[in-house]
């Protein structure tokens, strides 16, 4: 067995070299500008992704448990209230544990006696972009204490992608005819081009969330009314692509 398995490293080290390298020979009869060339593409997003979520303490295993499920399941109700599917909510995480010692060591005593223990859950929730606002401050007003995270994302991810790999393209024809009348020549036909993004590159998603600094107040049982509203800027879904291309000298 081990025989047999020396044999086939020796021969994947062999054809590595014709693999994982392109290379292009050049001589008088193989004239060739070879260009690699990236390009972003901007839209602005219409999908918004909030993980929100809510952290609850309790002297015993169990209070903190099931003073973290009437919050979920107010959080949970509100969203589906506000016209949520439950196909677009999804659980992200949820924790049930001991507190340590780092979670309440600036508390006084008596606080610290009623956290022993926590229990957090966070949900994963797509919304339209134009709704990610109303939707966390739903959720916060329900009882969710945690706003973890938004992203920003576009319907037609495919077509975002295709137009930044359509401004590559076109830049590393513009790029290749340029070296080409540098050299004294012409631009001759494409021979090869690579769309190198989902292998080398990567394509870049957009995130970013903005808030105002806010304050609450407010007694009695009810909801408390907010000083200042959460205000979200979304940012710009970008995508980029890389083309490696080479054009016929002529």
């Amino acid at each position: 067995m081990r025989a047999m398995l020396g044999v086939a490293i020796a021969v994947f080290l062999c054809l590595a070299p014709s693999v994982f390298s392109q290379s292009n020979d050049i001589n008088s009869q193989n004239r060739t500008i070879e260009v690699v060339v990236s390009e972003k593409a901007q839209a602005e997003p219409d999908i918004a992704e909030v993980t929100i979520g809510c952290l609850t303490y309790g002297q015993t295993q169990d209070q903190a448990y099931q003073a973290n499920l009437a919050i979920a399941d107010k959080v949970i109700k509100a969203l589906l209230d506000a016209g949520v599917p439950k196909t677009q909510i999804e659980t992200d995480s949820i924790e049930l544990s001991e507190t340590s010692g780092y979670d309440v060591n600036d508390q006084p005593p008596a606080v610290r006696k009623t956290r022993q223990f926590k229990a957090h859950q966070s949900w994963h929730v797509r919304v339209a972009a134009s709704d990610a606002q109303k939707i966390i401050d739903l959720a916060v007003q329900a009882g969710a204490n945690g706003v973890e995270d938004v992203s920003w994302d576009v319907a037609d991810a495919d077509a975002l992608e295709a137009k930044a790999r359509s401004a590559a393209m076109e830049r590393a024809r513009t790029t290749a005819a340029e070296i080409a009348r540098s050299a004294g020549g012409k631009l001759g036909n494409l021979l090869y081009a690579s769309n190198v993004v989902n292998g080398l590159m990567g394509l870049l998603a957009g995130r970013q969330l903005q808030t105002t600094e806010a304050s609450v107040s407010g007694g009695g049982g009810g909801l408390v009314t907010p000083t200042f509203t959460l205000k979200l800027f979304p940012k710009k879904v970008e995508k980029q692509a890389t083309i490696r291309a080479i054009f016929a000298l002529d």
